[in-house]
């Protein structure tokens, strides 16, 4: 004969299935943070990737720009005002477009590594000519935040060191 069920086995059994819907509650939110974390980690890339491309297009589909970041940047020509300020206006967002990446990669958005292996050795490029290293040495000191400063100047030191032009 089948003993009948208590009210305290179906209160251990009701615990128990309540248990098991939790942990997998939990393994469904999980799996959803995963995926909503890769969703903003690639619209992140996006971002940056669409803030890298208003600079290159601006130096590829306009001649003069192209011109004021070659032979400005060398020192090639005299630059007067209103060139020296666009000069030194593309340079600041070079500067910012970069120091997005970095942060991005200071927060762990990309991975360990991302800004001295990408955009910090093109900014150093830029910032090792005569005119963007003229301008490095005193925007540094107002408009950008400690961290980064020390790793384009790191990045700025390395690429010397390796005899980079």
């Amino acid at each position: 004969m089948v003993e009948p069920v208590s009210f305290e086995q179906l209160s251990y059994l009701a615990q128990i299935v309540a248990s098991i819907g939790v942990i997998v509650s939990l393994i469904f939110v999980g799996l959803q943070i995963k995926h909503n974390t890769g969703a903003l980690q690639r619209n992140e890339h996006n971002s940056t990737m669409a803030q890298w491309t208003v600079i290159r297009q601006a130096i590829a589909g306009n001649r003069d720009i192209a011109e004021l970041m070659t032979a400005g940047l060398r020192g090639e020509r005299a630059l007067d005002a209103a060139d020296q300020l666009r000069l030194e206006q593309m340079l600041a967002e070079y500067a910012w477009a970069a120091f997005h990446i970095w942060d991005r990669t200071q927060r762990g958005v990309f991975p360990k590594g991302t800004f001295e292996a990408t955009c910090g050795p093109l900014l150093c490029d830029v910032l090792r000519t005569a005119r963007g290293a003229t301008w490095w040495s005193s925007a540094k000191h107002t408009g950008f935040i400690p961290g980064f400063i020390l790793d384009v100047d790191t990045v700025l030191a390395r690429r010397g060191q390796r005899g980079h032009p």
